[in-house]
């Protein structure tokens, strides 16, 4: 599922869309480069689908501590990620990307799904989510 974010301005006053996806990746993660020879991560998600039944793909891509992360995403990863939405032209296609400044996948986060077996799911406590206990003259919260 892609959201469309806010505008959001680059330092020149340029605006620029932001966006959320949370779904799968449709097409393997890879390491591609730019002519200039600067490396950066790549993975097809499908964002929605249009009226006329067909679907709209974003590519994610990341220069930056994302890259190897996205390189190694496999079709059928869960991810949520955000990021700054560009469309280009190419060949007289308009193709939409999305430069990614944040991504969890579901291995970055210990969560229960429903691929998640039942007697898996109760091993998952506030402790192994990272949520600490209130102890009880915490528990009153000040307003």
């Amino acid at each position: 599922m892609y959201i469309k974010g806010i505008t959001d301005y680059s330092k020149q006053g340029e605006a620029r869309e932001t966006g959320l996806f949370a779904g799968l990746v449709s097409q393997d993660g890879e390491l591609r480069s730019t002519k200039s020879g600067k490396f950066f991560g790549a993975a097809s998600v499908r964002a929605f689908n249009r009226k006329d039944g067909t679907a709209a793909f974003i590519t994610i891509k990341s220069y930056g501590a994302f890259s190897s992360l996205i390189a190694n995403l496999r079709k059928g990863d869960h991810i949520l990620c955000t990021g700054i939405v560009e469309s280009r032209e190419y060949n007289g296609k308009t193709y939409t990307d999305m430069l990614v400044d944040f991504i969890m996948t579901a291995d970055t986060i210990p969560c229960a799904t429903a691929s998640t077996p039942t007697e898996n799911r109760a091993s998952l406590t506030q402790e192994s989510a990272g949520f600490a206990e209130i102890g009880e003259e915490d528990a009153e919260l000040p307003f």
